[in-house]
């Protein structure tokens, strides 16, 4: 993290929150290409628990805690789609076999790893730390700073769905009432005033941009400032040699589902 900012060295309170967002960014990409390559579901699981490791260190449960009904949502699709889609020699009933069921629970573990990742980088990176490192990684400034102000939007439109929701319940509109296709129903009405208020706020950001003369000078000055520091070079060590054994598992075929045919 930044070695020069004793303030925002000081604020972080775990290892993986003090590493170099260029460092949070090549962990991320390793752990894509560790799911990403397995068929195996116990490899894939692997990868998993390393991830469920870093989220330890990253003491960030709690995030993880919101995910659990989208998670679970992933899995039912996930095994009702590919264990149908995919075809294997051990028919267990009607058109799923052994290899189509473990090749489902496989696709699940692969995007919930995935998504766990990223949302590690996102508990434990400041925006303006992850738009820096994108810089210092010879993104393009316009690109990472449109990367950066998507993830500060986000939140922002919860905000004003948010708001327009209280708006309505304060003018009687009751949500709870009916089946739920009756509350779905309620909710569309929403997205009019959603879909405008964020309209809004983006031409008000541009106007903002554009008064301060962004895009202006091709060199930039940053208040923060970052340096790999040995705990840096360790940690891509360490995931260069995870990623060579997952590699090397890929290439030796041990990570295969024998019978597996798409």
């Amino acid at each position: 993290m930044q070695e020069n900012n004793p303030t925002a060295a000081s604020s972080a309170s775990n290892l993986i929150q003090r590493l170099d967002p260029r460092v949070k960014l090549a962990l991320l990409l390793t752990t894509f290409l560790a799911a990403l390559l397995p068929q195996r579901p116990a490899v894939v699981a692997l990868a998993a628990l390393l991830v469920l490791g870093h989220l330890a260190l990253a003491r960030a449960w709690g995030q993880l805690c919101r995910l659990r009904w989208l998670l679970l949502i992933l899995a039912l699709f996930s095994l009702a789609v590919w264990s149908v889609l995919a075809q294997g020699p051990t028919p267990l009933f009607w058109r799923v076999s052994r290899e189509s069921l473990a090749f489902g629970l496989a696709t699940f573990l692969k995007l919930g790893t995935m998504m766990v990742a990223g949302l590690v980088l996102l508990a434990t990176t400041p925006v303006e730390e992850l738009f820096l490192g994108l810089v210092k990684l010879r993104l393009p400034y316009a690109g990472a700073f449109a990367f950066a102000l998507a993830l500060r939007w986000v939140p922002e439109v919860f905000a004003t769905a948010q708001r327009v929701k209280e708006a309505q319940e304060a003018r009687g509109l009751v949500w709870e009432q009916g089946g739920p296709l009756t509350r779905l129903k309620r909710h569309l009405p929403l997205l009019a005033p959603i879909f405008l208020l964020t309209l809004r706020r983006s031409q008000t950001m541009a106007w903002a941009l554009e008064t301060r003369g962004f895009q202006r000078s091709a060199r930039r000055t940053y208040l923060l400032q970052i340096r790999m520091a040995p705990r840096d070079w360790l940690a891509l060590g360490l995931a260069a040699a995870l990623l060579a054994g997952f590699i090397a598992l890929h290439l030796a075929g041990w990570d295969r589902i024998p019978g597996l045919r798409m």
